[in-house]
């Protein structure tokens, strides 16, 4: 069975890139887990997260009672718009979103990731790249949805080879290109 691994950041691009996942992992009958990153106002530290997952605002130590209401908190975001499919798991993700996904990746837990186009002002924590630079580089298959609207797919290399399984539309979906290097 494969394994879709859509992040979240409450986004209007992430409800996209929920919307292409749900609908490939229910064509497929893949298994879709939906990842969220804990923030934190600790860039390395995960000992202490805010205790919302949609704001940063209070931050509190990390206890069994916060991940599991913060557990609940994804579930209900998400439940509603699930109807009857089934194969669906959610994650509290800790660390670094880019470092933990890689690893994620590596044992195996995923075999594609699905994310919404992120500004690069949104998503870079000091120590972590640019979505479209990360994703360029990464050897394992994602697709980023967005930045303007729903059926708009950027892939890196490792995804192209995903394409029949995919079905995307001509013209929906480029490459991801390398950064610029900065002057």
């Amino acid at each position: 069975m494969k394994n879709i691994g859509f992040c979240t950041h409450f986004t209007q691009t992430d409800n996209w890139a929920f919307n292409f996942a749900l609908e490939l992992a229910r064509r497929h009958e893949w298994q879709l887990t939906v990842c969220h990153w804990l923030n934190s106002p600790y860039n390395l530290r995960r000992d202490v997260v805010y205790t919302s997952l949609q704001e940063r605002a209070d931050p509190q130590p990390v206890t069994p009672q916060l991940l599991t209401r913060l557990e609940l908190e994804l579930r209900q975001y998400y439940d509603p718009r699930l109807a009857d499919f089934t194969q669906i798991a959610f994650k509290l993700c800790e660390g670094m979103y880019q470092v933990e996904l890689v690893r994620c990746l590596r044992q195996n837990l995923l075999d594609l990731v699905v994310m919404g186009y992120q500004k690069p002002e949104e998503d870079v924590v000091s120590g972590e790249q640019v979505l479209e630079d990360f994703a360029f580089h990464l050897p394992y298959p994602m697709i980023i949805v967005g930045p303007d609207h729903p059926d708009q797919f950027m892939l890196n290399q490792a995804a192209q080879k995903w394409m029949d399984a995919l079905e995307l539309p001509e013209g929906s979906w480029r490459l991801i290109e390398p950064a610029a290097p900065a002057l």
